[in-house]
Order: C-alpha cells, then sequence, then structure tokens
C-alpha cells in the first residue's frame, strides 16, 4: 500500500540519520544530505520494512532516491504495518 509522506520534524530527523548511517548519497552531487520528498508515496515492503522517496537538500538533482527502511526502523519512525501510519488517520 503507498501513501503521501506527510513526516514531523522528528521523523524527518530520524529519517536524516538513518540516511546517513546507511550510507545513502545523492547520485547527482554526492551530498549525504536526504530530506524527505513532500508528496512522495511511502510504498511497504513484503518484508514490513518502507521505502521513503527522498531528495538531496544540497542540489535538489533529478535523481529519483529512495531510503528502504527495515520494519524495526520503520517502526520506530512511527510507521506500522498494514498501511496505517499516525500521519494517515
Amino acid at each position: 500500500m503507498a501513501r503521501k509522506t506527510r513526516l514531523t520534524d522528528p521523523q524527518d530527523r530520524r529519517l536524516r540519520r538513518i540516511a546517513r548511517e546507511k550510507g545513502l548519497v545523492c547520485p547527482d552531487c554526492g551530498s549525504s544530505e536526504p530530506v524527505s520528498k513532500e508528496g512522495g508515496e511511502l510504498k511497504d515492503r513484503p518484508d514490513g520494512g518502507l521505502e521513503v522517496p527522498v531528495r538531496c537538500e544540497a542540489c535538489d538533482g533529478t535523481s529519483e532516491m529512495a531510503l528502504v527502511l527495515s520494519p524495526e526502523e520503520a517502526e520506530a519512525l512511527g510507521f506500522h504495518s498494514l498501511g496505517w501510519s499516525p500521519e494517515t488517520t
């Protein structure tokens, strides 16, 4: 199930930290400062994880990027299984 990205400030800060820990970098400029892509679609993964679309804060490049979260990371951000999240209820 997909839903639109609407992260709170604490969720966005945590997402940035996870992206840095995983070594996610922008393919356009090499920056490691991704931010959630406003209006992008969160995608549930079969393993219970979540794909979060991100964009590069440094260059706003055109490359598509997604941060893949484990089920535990998704839960820590406040997203739960079966397509439910606090922002969409």
